[in-house]
């Protein structure tokens, strides 16, 4: 016998409990001679007689009997596992943790999580805002189970997904001088003060590169070490800043100026786990749900 087949097992099984090849047939929704044919065939693969035919009455055998005993076990622990797909597929007793730059906490994540939750709706879902910083050590802890923000370089611990492509847009309070202007060209923050990010995050590293690579050496500045604060200093300094797309949006709400650039930036939006884990439905079904938000979130902001 080369393998057990676990369908003329439960052939079988329900054959030894209603001890009628008619009443299995309509229990098992399959014609008697498919019974008949699968229960013979059972009994070849294994070598062993299982029923006695006695005036038209079926007899299990003392071997027919030991299966019956010992495979009893056997379904039970099948049915604990289909009990167990049935968890994994609908998320049960399981946690998705998410640490995400707090700019992105109050645009995408929440849509995504929102559609994640229609689809798995058992799933504990567990969501922080952190730097990136705080993602990597949070990561490497197994803390968390995915980051999103802007792309980790040389990094092979970590395993990397393109959401999308973030436009770098300006922010300009409505009283300031350039807030006249359609678009705003980098060149001006040699001439005009600004509020600056930090230089080792992944935004404020893409930005000085940008500023370096055209020889522009930015005015007096402040320099914030959140997005989101940078935003904060650039309204209440009546100053300019750069920023992505989606924290323009959700922080500016009409009070300050949104203004594509001349030379167009887009930061690479990653969701990021740790390369040594294995990869989970959960965590995939929430990257889906996370490129589809920031899809909706683009069309938004094309439409303004």
């Amino acid at each position: 016998m080369n393998g057990l087949n676990l369908h003329r097992l439960t052939i079988f099984r329900t054959v030894f409990e209603t001890l009628s090849v008619s009443a299995t047939a309509r229990q098992m929704k399959l014609s008697q001679p498919t019974i008949s044919r699968h229960l013979g065939i059972f009994e070849d693969e294994l070598g062993l007689r299982l029923f006695n035919n006695v005036s038209g009455r079926l007899e299990p055998t003392w071997e027919a009997q030991r299966l019956f005993a010992e495979s009893g076990g056997l379904f039970e622990r099948l049915a604990q596992v289909e009990h167990s797909i049935d968890s994994i597929r609908h998320g049960t007793q399981e946690a998705l943790r998410i640490m995400a730059s707090t700019a992105l906490c109050m645009s995408v994540v929440p849509q995504a999580v929102g559609m994640l939750r229609r689809q798995m709706p058992d799933l504990d879902i567990l969501v922080d805002g952190g730097p990136q910083k705080a993602q990597l050590a949070a990561l490497r802890e197994g803390a968390i189970d995915i980051a999103v923000g802007g792309a980790q370089q040389n990094r092979p611990d970590l395993r990397q997904t393109l959401i999308g492509q973030l436009p770098l847009v300006a922010v300009v309070p409505l009283e300031h001088p350039l807030a006249r202007e359609a678009e705003f060209d980098l060149a001006w923050m040699a001439e005009t003060e600004c509020v600056l990010h930090n230089p080792n995050a992944p935004m404020g590293r893409l930005i000085m590169a940008h500023l370096n690579a055209q020889g522009i050496q930015p005015k007096r500045y402040l320099q914030a070490f959140s997005i989101l604060f940078a935003v904060g200093l650039a309204k209440g300094a009546n100053l300019c800043t750069v920023t992505d797309v989606l924290t323009a949006m959700a922080t500016t709400a009409g009070s300050m100026k949104i203004m594509p650039l001349r030379t167009p930036i887009d930061l690479e939006l990653m969701a990021i786990e740790s390369a040594s884990q294995p990869t989970r439905r959960s965590v995939d079904a929430f990257k889906k749900s996370l490129s589809r938000a920031f899809l909706k979130s683009q069309a938004a902001f094309q439409t303004r």
